[in-house]
């Protein structure tokens, strides 16, 4: 499903522009560890992905997909049909 929704959205970006797009896209930043978090949803089905989320941002995220009233289907390298933030420790700063 994830992978139907990222062909659509390649095809889809380059028709659409502004708010009335198909596609939501939404940057999130994670100080700690310096990374972006991006959330891609299908506005018409509701579905939507995160791509690179942290742990330490998991319930901002989660929070936000509820908000927007999107269906969660993939969330960085969580199995499809279980999402789960990973953490990004190859961006952890030593304290």
């Amino acid at each position: 499903m994830a992978g139907r929704l990222l062909t659509v959205a390649g095809r889809q970006l380059s028709q659409h522009s502004g708010s009335g797009a198909p596609l939501l896209l939404r940057q999130m930043f994670e100080p700690k560890s310096c990374t972006y978090t991006y959330l891609l949803g299908d506005r018409e089905s509701r579905e939507a992905i995160l791509i690179d989320p942290v742990l330490e941002t998991a319930a901002r995220d989660a929070k936000l997909v509820k908000e927007l009233g999107l269906r969660l289907l993939y969330a960085g390298l969580g199995d499809p049909g279980q999402p789960r933030p990973h953490p990004r420790l190859c961006h952890l700063r030593p304290e």
